[in-house]
């Protein structure tokens, strides 16, 4: 039955769709600080979800069921559903004019952003040709 686990019960496509989300909006948020480079007063920000992410999968979620018919089956995922990213202020410095994005350091952020969200596209698409192996009988 490990093809019902890695299809039905198995918590990594939502772990996946979800990073990928939280991705993408720390590259608005990246952008928008860039973008405001020279706006007075403006504070950088940057989103942090990966505390909240190994709370949720540390909490032993994935053992309670829930079902709607006595036929079905799985884990509930809901905490993982509703896991939302923490938006918070970078505590650097501030130039005279009360702004304090770095460039610098807002392109290294976007580059590992970019590394990030490729690597999980390249799992999702793995994880995919491994299941059609599996329903097909063929090698990957």
């Amino acid at each position: 039955m490990f093809i019902d686990r890695l299809l039905f019960s198995d918590k990594a496509p939502l772990l996946l769709k979800k990073n990928l989300d939280f991705q993408s909006e720390r590259n608005l948020l990246i952008s928008s600080n860039t973008s405001n480079i020279n706006t007075p007063g403006y504070k950088a920000r940057d989103l942090d979800f990966q505390a909240q992410l190994e709370e949720v999968l540390d909490s032993g979620d994935q053992l309670k069921i829930e079902t709607t018919n006595s036929r079905h089956f799985g884990s509930t995922k809901g905490a993982l559903k509703k896991l939302e990213p923490e938006v918070f202020e970078e505590p650097d410095a501030a130039r005279s004019d009360g702004n304090n994005v770095n460039l610098d350091k807002e392109m290294l952020k976007l580059a590992e952003n970019q590394i990030n969200y490729t690597a999980t596209i390249q799992m999702m698409a793995k994880r995919g040709s491994t299941i059609r192996a599996a329903v097909t009988e063929n090698a990957t």
